[in-house]
């Protein structure tokens, strides 16, 4: 049986030290590198809102801005899984690409139980100062509660 490593990447750049983190523990421990990149689109969602909001797009937005908004979102998540590949490569680990869409603790959750993942590293933002983060968990910390593998994080500088 062949170990996994499932590193989740952040939409918003994943630290260099937890690829190279990730893939060093795959090195290490025989392991092969899964990168996952999660594209939500309730981003997507989010985008269009407060475009509008503030009036920089009517009320009716084109398909083609939300087609062309997911591109991006796209490519951005094949920039951070090249990224990844790089360091597995000089690593010399094997390497699994996973791009999928949905709702991002369940996509995660689905990975690990589907591809038998022994462990995770995920990426943490770094906690803004709220009075209202007193009340409400992190999707990392749900995942890190839910998973059933180890799970490390890497909290965002």
């Amino acid at each position: 049986m062949n170990k996994k490593i499932l590193l989740v990447l952040s939409g918003s750049g994943t630290p260099d030290e937890a690829i190279t983190h990730a893939a060093g523990r795959a090195k290490k421990e025989g392991a092969t590198l899964v990168a996952l990149y999660v594209l939500e689109s309730a981003q997507s969602k989010e985008a269009f809102e407060t475009f509008t909001d503030i009036g920089f797009i009517g009320d009716k937005p084109s398909s083609d801005i939300s087609e062309s908004l997911m591109r991006e979102y796209r490519q951005r998540g094949y920039e951070e899984l090249g990224r990844v590949q790089i360091k597995a490569m000089e690593a010399g680990v094997n390497f699994e690409p996973l791009m999928e869409e949905g709702e991002f603790i369940s996509i995660v959750l689905d990975v690990i139980d589907r591809l038998d993942i022994g462990a995770v590293v995920l990426i943490k933002p770094k906690e803004k100062a709220s009075f209202m983060k007193y009340f409400s968990k992190s999707i990392v910390d749900t995942i890190k509660e839910r998973a059933k593998c180890d799970v490390e994080i890497f909290v965002e500088k």
